[in-house]
């Protein structure tokens, strides 16, 4: 069980890390026409929410196809601002390396268009960089999507990778410029929509809610890009939890089973101490002591293996998931509250197994040793 919840929890958490790590915390956007004036977008939004955004960036959101060679994929083009990203969220961690990041930067800075000299540059998902059969440094090419240039290709240069852990993203995300993103599409001054950071990320939708109550634009938190995901891994886990308990339950039964066994063998030497002036509730507590004891100890070496199973599941990642679970292997959150619950509730399990037969114990009368004295059988203590 200890094993079980640790890694649904870190799954969990992984997931929400990484969603963090890869999503604005809120999106304000008007797709697919894009929003002709940004800058008062952002001055409202500022205004009437300021006291809890962190900053806001505007981007550019469309999908097209990339090139090498012979080798074409679809591709998810994000044009972004990273100064600007970077008081939303840091994408620093997830770029490799991160100075692919300056080179998008410098683009804005040197002013807006896509830069004649040599080929833009851009930062590729990993996944999609191994689907291109491409590394950093090589050329690739964008198929332009407007009707009035078809066939056309754009080359772009591989500044980065972008790993965030997340398969369908790495598989088909490419990150470029705004300006390059904006000249691209064909866009003009317009931006698909402004990404917002929080302060308190989970504030999100109650902030998204007032939003889209105030705006008419669409509004959409960091939470709901993937719902059924979070909502399927809470009905997994408390099916696991049902699973896991009737298997406890069965556990407990080999408990219950192993005290009965003891009180059999024990009848006369019970017998014998009832003779000797214990009393029933003395013979109850002490079977009942050696139920909490196999559950003690039981605990004890559950939670050794428990641990020294997480490890290994953490350092050799020995189990790959399907892409539908998005994590190349299992996370594991080492949660001291998950120790502690699991094995209190296995100790609790234990000494309630044992409460039948420490009864059947208090039970046994004194005349049931004195008998088997009586036919010379000696007593076992």
């Amino acid at each position: 069980m200890t094993v079980v919840l640790s890694v649904i929890n870190g799954f969990e958490t992984e997931l929400k890390n990484r969603f963090l790590a890869a999503n604005a915390h809120i999106l304000a956007f008007n797709f697919p026409g894009g929003l002709d004036k940004p800058d008062v977008w952002a001055a409202k939004i500022q205004k009437d929410f300021g006291v809890h955004l962190t900053g806001m960036s505007r981007f550019v959101h469309y999908e097209t196809m990339a090139r090498k060679n012979s080798i074409l994929h679809s591709t998810l083009i994000r044009g972004i601002e990273p100064a600007q990203r970077q008081l939303v969220q840091d994408l620093r961690p997830l770029v490799h390396p991160a100075t692919a990041l300056d080179e998008l930067q410098a683009e804005i800075t040197d002013g807006p268009g896509i830069r004649r000299d040599s080929p833009s540059p851009i930062i590729l998902g990993r996944g999609l960089l191994s689907m291109l059969d491409a590394k950093p440094g090589d050329t690739i090419q964008l198929v332009a999507p407007d009707a009035d240039r078809v066939g056309e290709m754009q080359s772009f240069r591989v500044a980065g990778v972008y790993d965030s852990g997340l398969k369908h993203y790495d598989n088909k995300l490419g990150i470029v410029s705004l300006p390059t993103a904006q000249a691209f599409f064909n866009m003009g001054n317009r931006v698909t929509g402004l990404e917002i950071g929080l302060k308190h990320p989970e504030q999100s939708p109650a902030i998204a809610s007032l939003m889209s109550e105030k705006y008419t634009i669409q509004i959409k938190e960091w939470q709901s890009f993937n719902r059924q995901l979070f909502e399927a891994m809470q009905i997994e886990r408390a099916v696991i939890a049902a699973i896991v308990f009737l298997v406890s339950g069965v556990a407990s039964f080999n408990i219950l089973t192993t005290l009965f066994i003891s009180v059999t063998q024990k009848q006369r030497s019970i017998s014998i101490l009832k003779a000797l002036g214990a009393t029933n509730r003395e013979i109850l507590l002490l079977f009942l002591i050696q139920g909490a004891w196999v559950g003690v100890i039981g605990t004890g070496i559950g939670n050794g293996l428990a641990l020294l199973v997480s490890k290994l599941l953490e350092k050799y990642q020995f189990i790959d998931l399907p892409d539908l679970y998005m994590l190349a292997t299992l996370p594991v959150d080492y949660n001291w509250k998950t120790y502690f619950a699991v094995s209190l509730g296995a100790i609790a399990v234990s000494i309630l197994a044992g409460v039948y037969p420490a009864w059947v114990a208090s039970r046994v009368p004194p005349t049931a040793g004195l008998k088997g004295l009586a036919e010379g059988t000696p007593p076992s203590f």
